[in-house]
């Protein structure tokens, strides 16, 4: 029998300035994080697609990496009691306090390097970093966490396409700009295309990806009303940037961003999530 954390208990955290993360985090964005989570794992029927079901019950030594509230932690600790956990996160108020024993938290700000010796790990995962890396930092991180696998270990990664398939105009006014934000700060929209690239660059072998094409509209039932909304919240915690990148008015990106809203109820629309793990020999 796993450990019994409820991801739905109250948690506690230390407080802490922001990280790099270019959404500001508060409740809300924490609840969208949660709530995405639980969507990826019905939509995978899985927390992870590395083989290495069989090595968690045995028992090893696993990465978090961009842990937050430790969802994912949590969830995987619970169903393999006998492997060892270790989150890793940038805003520390985020930490919990209250923790399974096979789990543990640390503050550490990766782009700063990480407190572990090489060959640490049998299993690092990490997932949903689009908004906290440029292109280089990105390559920079999987250099250093593939020095983290232990031999015959695995690095999984996971991220959005942040240019959807089949947006209305709004949509593609909205997203269009967040690309160009992204993209003047050295960020990559699309850096789920060069997640192969990285994990070859770096030598992992027997890698294996799987694209998901997942609904952001609640006409393709409950999944797309609750990832469009979680969309919906992601972006919209960026609304002041884009208007002033924009060069609009509070009135017009109010606008602008309740025809974006329309659209997800009327539009069929879909993100490219991207996974993918590589083997270190």
């Amino acid at each position: 029998m796993g450990n019994t954390f409820s991801t739905k208990k109250k948690l506690f955290f230390k407080k802490s300035k922001d990280g790099n993360y270019i959404i500001k985090v508060d409740e809300l964005q924490i609840d969208r994080l949660q709530q995405l989570h639980h969507i990826l794992k019905i939509c995978c029927n899985s927390n992870f697609i590395s083989p290495i079901s069989q090595d968690l019950v045995r028992g090893i030594d696993v990465l978090d990496v961009g842990s937050g509230t430790g969802t994912w932690v949590f969830d995987v600790s619970s169903d393999y009691p006998k492997s060892r956990f270790t989150g890793i996160e940038i805003q520390s108020f985020m930490l919990p306090t209250i923790r399974p024993s096979n789990t543990r938290f640390i503050y550490n700000d990766i782009l700063e390097g990480i407190p572990f010796n090489h060959n640490s790990f049998d299993f690092i995962h990490m997932r949903c970093m689009v908004l906290c890396f440029t292109d280089l930092q990105y390559d920079k991180v999987i250099r250093n966490l593939v020095d983290l696998l232990r031999p015959n270990g695995f690095l999984e990664l996971c991220e959005p396409n942040l240019y959807f398939k089949n947006m209305g105009p709004a949509t593609k006014r909205v997203m269009d700009e967040l690309s160009r934000l992204l993209r003047a700060r050295s960020m990559n929209p699309s850096i789920n295309d060069r997640l192969h690239g990285y994990l070859k660059k770096y030598g992992l072998q027997e890698i294996q990806q799987n694209d998901i094409t997942l609904p952001l509209s609640e006409l393709d039932g409950e999944i797309g009303s609750l990832l469009g909304q979680n969309m919906i919240n992601a972006v919209s915690a960026l609304k002041n940037l884009l208007a002033k990148q924009m060069n609009i008015t509070n009135s017009e990106i109010n606008q602008l961003f309740d025809e974006f809203i329309t659209e997800t109820k009327s539009i069929r629309m879909y993100c490219k999530y991207t996974m993918i793990y590589g083997k270190k020999i």
